[in-house]
């Protein structure tokens, strides 16, 4: 009998929940101009409606109530002011302000965010206004619903929320289509480490066009990735796709990010970096620009977290693209390293996959400003001295080669890069002997190759290739054991005097070899290759150094 009672008890307060919930609904309904509210008696607000702009106060201090909003205006906004924790709904709403913010929740508390599943929903703001965001929220938003969100924010960020911004499992989709400043931007401001973060756990985020950083938590702020997909890309000077101003945790999800801005970031984390699941995978095109820094920043005693920089990863499966060089400070000639994993202390690896595929600096991808620690997990370095990036082909074919160096076979081709070229563009560069090979169209194109000493950073002449490539799309040229053959000299066709270059001091060089001043020590002083050292291999160089 008691089970019984309880049950009825359980089900009456389920109800007189529900009929709270419902008669708790504040309608905003906008139509083009005008913008028309409707809530019930009893819902202690007070509102006030100027064509399509729309201020809401709420005086209760006891009662969650839900804000829906729906229709569309280009010219209106919503603003809600209260000191009570609330919902906002978005249910298939296009909403413009052109003079501020469009939606602005001046509450310090809880605000739940909640995309109707099925609907589209675009924000936007104005243009060079004061105001921080196209939507801002002066308290903690908490994002679900499985709908979709797009924002742009033209005076400053998309999104702004003063304290911690959280998208739960259940978020649908948001694109931030564009910003003045940041995508996502979250943070108090006053140095509160424990209530300023940005947390995911699920849903999926696109940002583009934004000039500065894609997500950032600010002021002390973490970074928490538990699930979800992240698809950004960074176009700033000096931009970060996502920054945190301490602790970055992920624990779970996909990051795709791609770095375009020069000297700019992937992941930025200013006291640690903690990798312990999920996926990244980074695309870095700009000159000077990092997969994941980690900084030494002291933030201090007040936060309980003094002095860091180490980047730890544990088991997130990490795969970085650089196609860009070091960047070279054209006024005062200082150099900012190119680096897949960069981390101002200790760099250690515990777990995880990580590949890293260098084309254009030969730079230490995997950097420790102090010790690198490995301790398990795979570490794949491929890397050449040519900028190539598949992404930016469409067709491809398949070629195995392999490398004789003085008549010599070379077994292991680790210490070595091969590349294909059609014209002066690279096209394909080796794993091992493995070499893919794409055109962005169908043409028979010659297919040559070049070959490069890793250990002593300097290019191999190729005198011939054992058969002519001409590129055609899907076919297979050669096989893992009857390659292609390169044939080549060990050192660089012109380089007299061993530098690593061809420049006029080969010139002095070989000349004295003629003279009989020196000896040919590199083996290189044949430029024409008919195996004697005559004034005809000076001609020859001079028209190498000039390009003739």
């Amino acid at each position: 009998m008691k089970r019984f009672f309880l049950s009825v008890l359980l089900v009456a307060a389920s109800q007189l929940a529900a009929m709270a919930t419902e008669g708790d609904i504040i309608e905003i309904i906008y139509n083009g101009s005008t913008a028309t509210v409707n809530k019930p008696e009893t819902a202690d607000v007070t509102f006030a409606v100027n064509g399509a702009h729309v201020i809401v106060y709420s005086k209760t201090t006891s009662e969650e109530y839900i804000y829906k909003l729906s229709g569309a205006s280009t010219a209106g906004s919503f603003t809600l002011s209260g000191s009570y924790k609330l919902t906002l709904e978005l249910a298939g709403l296009t909403l413009i302000n052109p003079t501020g913010a469009a939606i602005n929740i001046v509450c310090g508390k809880r605000c739940a965010v909640v995309l109707d599943d099925g609907t589209s929903n675009m924000i936007a703001d104005g243009n060079n206004g004061s105001h921080d965001g196209a939507i801002y929220f002066k308290g903690h938003p908490e994002f679900e619903g499985g709908g979709t969100l797009m924002v742009i924010g033209n005076s400053k960020h998309a999104i702004y929320a003063k304290e911690y911004l959280q998208l739960k499992k259940t978020t649908g989709t948001i694109h931030i289509l564009g910003a003045i400043k940041d995508g996502i931007h979250c943070g108090k401001g006053d140095g509160d480490f424990e209530n300023n973060f940005f947390q995911m756990s699920g849903g999926i985020v696109n940002i583009e066009n934004v000039g500065s950083d894609a997500i950032d938590s600010d002021d002390y702020g973490r970074m928490n990735i538990k699930g979800g997909v992240i698809n950004a890309t960074v176009d700033a000077l000096e931009g970060t796709g996502l920054k945190c101003d301490s602790i970055f945790n992920m624990a779970g999800g996909t990051i795709n990010i791609t770095v375009n801005g020069t000297d700019a970031e992937a992941i930025r984390a200013n006291y640690a970096a903690y990798l312990h699941g999920g996926e990244i995978k980074v695309n870095i095109a700009g000159d000077g620009s990092k997969g994941i820094k980690c900084k030494n920043k002291v933030i201090g005693a007040s936060t309980g977290v003094y002095d860091g920089g180490t980047i730890t990863v544990d088991s997130t499966n990490c795969t970085f693209y650089i196609h860009a060089n070091n960047l070279i400070d054209a006024t005062t000639g200082e150099e900012t390293k190119i680096r897949a994993i960069s981390a101002d202390k200790d760099l250690i690896h515990n777990y995880g996959d990580i590949e890293i595929y260098s084309y254009g600096s030969l730079s230490n991808q995997f950097h420790s400003d102090t010790q690198v620690i490995r301790n398990g997990g795979s570490l794949m370095i491929n890397y050449a001295p040519w900028k190539f990036y598949y992404g930016d082909f469409q067709h491809d074919m398949t070629t195995y080669v392999g490398l004789k160096l003085d008549d010599v076979q070379v077994e292991d081709l680790s210490g070595y890069a091969i590349g294909a070229f059609i014209g002066d563009e690279c096209v394909g560069v080796a794993m091992d002997n493995y070499l893919r090979i794409y055109s962005n169209t169908t043409d028979a194109a010659e297919v040559t190759f070049k070959a490069f000493d890793l250990e002593n950073e300097r290019p191999i002449t190729v005198l011939s290739v054992s058969r002519d490539v001409t590129f055609a799309s899907g076919s297979v040229v050669g096989t893992e054991t009857a390659p292609i053959i390169l044939n080549c000299r060990s050192f660089l066709h012109g380089d007299v005097n061993g530098d690593g270059a061809v420049t006029i001091a080969d010139v002095t060089a070989l000349v004295n070899i003629i003279l009989g001043k020196a000896t040919d020590i590199y083996n290189a002083a044949d430029i024409n290759s008919d195996s004697s050292i005559t004034i005809a291999d000076v001609t020859t160089l001079v028209n190498l150094i000039l390009g003739k």
